[in-house]
């Protein structure tokens, strides 16, 4: 049984130490360390020793490109797509967008230059997480804009497709972007595997033309070793197990069908004190469903931003109770 957490906000090694001691102690067996662009540029060292750190205790160390051009999931800033405009995705209405192109080929050189620093500093595992283009608000009915327009999305579309691409959000439009979207995976997995390192990926956890629609088609992709979601529940969700255990079970059943690992991340932040119990019945159905690669986000209950949980404390216990349960039956 893997148990895990994410681990950012702290590039002091030796302050960052005594957190992982914290994160061995309560029963994670990996961690997985944020490397924004801004740990690129200026925390290398500190990534490289707080690395060393978790191996020494034990811990896999899996590496995410956090908030990476904006086209990954994380709460930090792209200095990317501010200094470069032209690496921009491109909405059909013409807007420049704060996210980068995920078929802009200096944006994929980036990723490669940032591979091979996460791969020297010691990663065992690159966690390509929630990879997409620009979220418009679809839960609004459908949206008056969409994205990815830029020229080398126009000219992949007309290689691909033998016409110019549209400004409607036709059916070969959310076709073409979701082959970017698998195709984008790929290469970034092929990347992976050739420094040697195993590749896990995390599905934003819902389908629309930002995001994976068909997310059995990632399962076809040979150095994908991994496929996760990360069904975080509403504060009025009434139903926490049979919401996380859905998501777990659809894992589950692609992760069978194509001989992958399957991973269920559970929320630890903004939840409300009298909550934690949610953590509990959340890892209970993620196990329940097959899973057997649990992860939380964020370590201790995420209590140095402004997402925290109203008492981190007791969900990051109530974490280490529901992990302890589930590695002693394992």
């Amino acid at each position: 049984m893997k148990t895990g957490v994410s681990y950012y906000g702290c590039r002091i090694p030796w302050r960052a130490k005594e957190d992982l001691k914290e994160i061995k102690r309560n029963h994670c067996n990996f961690v997985v360390h944020t490397f924004s662009e801004e740990d690129k540029e200026f925390y290398v060292e500190a990534m490289r020793e707080i690395v060393r750190d978790s191996h020494e205790l034990g811990l896999e160390v899996w590496i995410d490109p956090w908030g990476v051009g904006q086209a990954f999931g994380g709460e930090t800033h792209s200095a990317l797509v501010a200094k470069n405009l032209g690496v921009r995705q491109i909405s059909a209405k013409g807007v420049s967008l704060p996210i980068a192109c995920i078929n802009h080929p200096d944006f994929r050189n980036y990723l490669f230059e940032w591979a091979d620093v996460a791969a020297e500093i010691g990663s065992d595992v690159f966690f390509w997480d929630e990879p997409h283009f620009y979220i418009f608000r679809e839960d609004l009915g459908p949206p008056e804009d969409w994205a990815c327009r830029c020229s080398h999305c126009q000219a992949l579309y007309k290689k691909r497709f033998n016409e110019e691409m549209p400004k409607e959000l036709t059916e070969s439009v959310k076709q073409f972007k979701e082959e970017s979207l698998l195709d984008f995976l790929k290469v970034l997995c092929d990347k992976g595997r050739e420094l040697g390192k195993k590749n896990a990926m995390c599905y934003l956890p819902f389908e629309s033309t930002s995001n994976f629609t068909h997310w059995e088609k990632v399962g076809e992709i040979e150095n994908v070793d991994i496929i996760g979601t990360d069904p975080y529940w509403r504060e009025t969700e009434t139903d926490v197990a049979g919401y996380v255990g859905k998501a777990a079970q659809r894992i589950a059943k692609i992760a069978k069908a194509y001989k992958k690992e399957g991973q269920i991340w559970i929320l630890n932040f903004r939840l409300k004190s009298g909550q934690e119990g949610q953590v509990t019945e959340a890892v209970k159905a993620a196990a329940d469903a097959g899973i057997r690669n649990i992860a939380a986000w964020s370590y201790y209950g995420a209590a140095y931003i402004s997402l925290a949980a109203e008492d981190p404390k007791a969900v990051w216990e109530t974490l280490g109770s529901a992990y302890k349960k589930l590695r002693s039956q394992a």
